[in-house]
């Protein structure tokens, strides 16, 4: 899996000129988000020069710039319209929408991660009559700090060979333009393999409840919560109030 989002960076390296330096922006965000969530497996800081000097685990991904793996659980009770409306539920899924690998004519020896996330994104955005424009946070799967660079432009958040200027520019921070996985993310909140995406939604509800704490996106009415999985798989659930 690591040479899987080490050989996508290299290759969004060569056709974009994305830097290492930029990809490792993603890890110093998602942990200074992530000492705002008591639920982090990790709630620490770190710097720029710490992530790039970190041991090497498959290039451009030092240690800190891919995800760890524990244990926790996450759950989401999904009811009729009318039922919410009995409760006082004010959050409303707009789009959900499940995608797997395109059929090829060959075996792929490294699994193709774009291709499915942005047949997703298209049909959720046509799902919830919306665009990433409308979008007030995203919590996207970050398993490696390549794959955050790439799913900005997968899904729709800017335009292709534009993601390294937008974590230069902090598009993607907490009070930015589009604040990117305010959590931590996979790579400070961790990575429970399968609450993953379950977990993505309750943050986003969080959110746009008003109840995220001291990382709350305010006056959020919008997000979205991205999942995949290698085989490979892709989850967009798009939510709104």
């Amino acid at each position: 899996m690591p040479a899987v989002f080490g050989q996508a960076g290299m290759e969004h390296m060569r056709r974009y000129g994305t830097t290492q330096e930029q990809f490792a922006k993603v890890a110093v965000k998602n942990h200074k988000h992530s000492t705002k969530n008591p639920l982090s497996q990790y709630q620490n800081e770190v710097g720029l020069e710490d992530v790039l000097k970190a041991r090497m685990v498959a290039y451009p991904n030092t240690l800190y710039m891919c995800c760890p793996t524990g244990d926790g659980a996450a759950a989401a009770v999904v009811v009729s319209p009318e039922k919410a409306r009995q409760l006082g539920a004010r959050v409303r899924v707009l789009a959900s929408v499940l995608t797997s690998d395109p059929w090829t004519e060959r075996d792929l020896t490294l699994p193709d991660v774009s291709t499915l996330t942005r047949n997703a994104a298209r049909k959720a955005w046509e799902l919830a009559g919306i665009g990433p424009e409308d979008l007030d946070l995203v919590e996207l799967h970050d398993c490696f700090a390549t794959a955050e660079l790439l799913h900005y432009e997968n899904l729709g958040l800017c335009k292709d060979g534009e993601a390294g200027r937008m974590i230069d520019e902090g598009e993607t921070a907490h009070g930015g333009r589009i604040p990117v996985n305010v959590s931590g993310g996979l790579l400070s909140k961790g990575h429970p393999l399968g609450a993953t995406g379950v977990a993505g939604i309750f943050e986003v509800t969080s959110h746009l409840r008003g109840s995220a704490g001291a990382r709350q996106v305010e006056g959020a009415k919008v997000g979205l919560s991205h999942v995949i999985g290698l085989g490979s798989a892709c989850t967009i659930n798009v939510l709104g109030v």
